[in-house]
């Protein structure tokens, strides 16, 4: 994951040659004057350079807000989804296990239903992956050692 410094890197930059660009052109106005051309590109290169920069700086402060609301909830919502992930799984155990001392073909339907639960649950688990990648590694860590 990217640190805090790594996501400030480019938009800082950015804005630093919109500010650079920006000094030159009022040194050279007061030097010699500039031309129509001349104003007009250090108007291109201020206006690409500073909007670009303001975009990326202000869509990475949003996912890092947006990450800061969603975390705390997150661990909680996360540990529910491991528990009913972890509960089918010992249902499907617990069917195979039916399925070997007696032959009913209804168990093999409950044994597919609970087969997609699973997946679902699957799928959930790699969606927090996506959200909250550190508390989720930390959570099933904790998870495989407590066994």
């Amino acid at each position: 994951m990217e640190t805090m410094r790594d996501t400030l890197a480019v938009p800082l930059i950015l804005m630093f040659i919109a500010a650079a660009t920006i000094i030159g052109f009022v040194v050279l106005s007061f030097i010699r004057g500039t031309t129509p051309v001349e104003n007009t590109l250090f108007q291109i290169v201020i206006a690409v350079t500073g909007l670009l920069g303001s975009y990326i700086f202000g869509k990475n402060s949003a996912r890092a807000a947006a990450l800061d609301v969603i975390r705390p909830h997150a661990r909680a919502a996360f540990r529910r989804v491991t528990t009913l992930y972890n509960s089918l799984h010992r249902l499907s155990a617990r069917i195979e296990e039916l399925k070997q001392s007696e032959s009913n073909h209804r168990l093999d339907l409950i044994q597919a239903l609970v087969n997609e639960q699973i997946e679902t649950g699957r799928n959930a688990i790699e969606d927090w992956r996506d959200i909250i990648p550190e508390e989720v590694e930390e959570i099933e860590r904790r998870s495989a050692r407590n066994g």
